[in-house]
């Protein structure tokens, strides 16, 4: 039987049901807060002492995913939440912690069948409508998409938080962009964030830098209102001020302001728990969908979260 969500372990006991379960933090200052919380925690660099198949919350904080990083961890069983990926500030990272153990896994690999079950049955295109959004998009026939569909991690599988957390559909290539979907339509959203790819090189780096500040300044003067045609961005506003051109040069000019992802979200159980104000990937999945921009290598991954709105497919279409 999965923990109470009042436990230390909270929601981790359904992605690791038996065994012993570690909290494995690469910073001391996490590493105190979650045994604070009551949590079995070690160091990175004491990864060695754990025994085989242990279950393991790894809570990167100040290491971006590295093959060096992943052999370390080939006996265990890994849950992992890539916090430096976003943003490493320790309130950041103590939030990200906290809503970790908060997520409803079980109910989060629910919605993401339901999604792969419906998305490739529902006739007609997808709709987002209410509080602000009417979004219509339209799929490929040949459709893949990144998600989790149960709960249970096995020994030797490394799995990101974010393929519980959303139902990811990504464009097949930069040139591909509509190979995958295609989005008309207007949205509300009220998160914003940056994430970025250890692959980044210097000039990415400082787009994404431009990128966090953007974020920022977006968020404060945030509900951010955006229009799509054909999947391009062409508008979008934060009280009255027009942010396309700023977006189009932190993601990257050459994409064009191209939608890159449509991110379904599946951790919607978190709200109202959620802080749109931080930039911490537990809260992409929150809300009922999202949408990237760039692929934070060349410039910043920017998703904007809609919190509110239903979904429904229109088979009149």
């Amino acid at each position: 039987m999965a923990e109470s969500f009042g436990q230390p372990l909270g929601g981790l006991r359904q992605v690791f049901p038996e065994g012993d379960v570690f909290a494995v933090c690469d910073d001391r200052e996490l590493a105190e807060f979650a045994s604070g919380r009551g949590l079995r925690t070690l160091l990175l660099d004491e990864v060695e002492t754990l025994p085989d198949g242990a279950g393991v919350a790894l809570f990167l904080r100040n290491s971006l995913v590295s093959r060096e990083i992943r052999k370390m961890f080939r006996r265990f069983r890994v849950l992992l939440i890539p916090i430096a990926s976003f943003d490493s500030a320790l309130d950041a990272a103590q939030y990200t912690f906290e809503l970790t153990r908060h997520t409803d896994y079980e109910k989060a690999c629910d919605w993401n069948r339901y999604w792969a079950d419906n998305l490739t049955r529902q006739p007609g295109p997808l709709v987002f409508t209410g509080s602000g959004t009417e979004l219509v998009c339209s799929f490929a026939d040949d459709l893949s998409a990144d998600a989790w569909l149960t709960p249970e991690i096995d020994v030797g599988k490394w799995i990101s938080v974010a393929s519980y957390c959303e139902f990811s559909i990504t464009a097949p290539s930069s040139r591909d962009w509509r190979g995958a979907f295609d989005i008309n339509g207007t949205a509300l959203a009220s998160g914003l964030l940056v994430a970025h790819d250890p692959r980044a090189g210097r000039d990415g780096m400082a787009r994404i830098e431009q990128a966090r500040e953007l974020r920022a300044e977006m968020v404060a003067k945030g509900p951010i209102t955006m229009r799509l045609r054909n999947g391009v961005l062409t508008s979008v506003m934060a009280s009255g001020e027009e942010y396309s051109d700023a977006v189009r040069e932190v993601t990257n000019p050459d994409y064009e302001l191209h939608t890159l992802e449509l991110g379904i979200g599946t951790n919607m159980s978190l709200l109202p728990r959620v802080d749109w104000t931080y930039n911490s990937q537990l809260n992409e999945g929150a809300g009922p969908v999202h949408l990237g921009f760039g692929e934070g290598i060349t410039g910043a991954h920017m998703d904007f979260v809609v919190a509110r709105c239903e979904h429904r497919f229109d088979a009149s279409a």
